[in-house]
């Protein structure tokens, strides 16, 4: 049996991990992240699910047709990881006592990790809107992500390619 269909079958899923994974994406995607959308219309909200490239998610908004900016009603974030940082441990040793050494070892010790990498956003975002005064769709998402200039997706028409 040949090894080479599972490589091509990580490859292409390696691919598609460096891609946005949502329908909508923003015209042009602001330079260092790779930014998509979602939406799903609930009874009276409009739930948007925000793929941020594992940025810190700073603003977002919704401007209508009027130029009225609506503010999201929550924001569920994603949990913040860092990379190689472990978790704090507490240890205790004891040495047994032997005829050669003077007495026995006993200790405690306490181990906090330090920081090995930048933090980041796991998961995805997801923020809710009043759909009575974020209006019909199309809607215009505005979004301000940690490190990255603000970007626009339209979302509610036809996804992004």
């Amino acid at each position: 049996m040949s090894r080479r269909p599972p490589i091509v079958i990580a490859l292409v899923f390696l691919a598609g991990c460096s891609q946005a994974t949502l329908p909508y994406k923003p015209e042009e995607q602001p330079k260092g992240a790779k930014v998509s959308a979602a939406y799903q219309m609930l009874a009276d909200r409009l739930k948007v699910e925000i793929d941020t490239d594992h940025r810190r998610l700073e603003d977002i908004f919704i401007v209508r047709a009027d130029g009225t900016a609506v503010r999201a009603q929550t924001i569920e974030n994603a949990p913040i990881v860092t990379p190689g940082r472990g978790r704090p441990s507490v240890s205790y040793r004891a040495a047994p006592r032997s005829a050669a050494a003077a007495g026995s070892g006993r200790g405690v010790g306490v181990g906090v990790p330090v920081g090995e990498g930048p933090s980041r956003i796991e998961g995805h975002t997801f923020a809710t809107f009043p759909l009575a005064q974020v209006g019909p769709p199309p809607w215009r998402l505005h979004l301000k992500l940690a490190g990255v200039a603000p970007t626009t997706i339209l979302i509610g028409g036809a996804p992004s390619r």
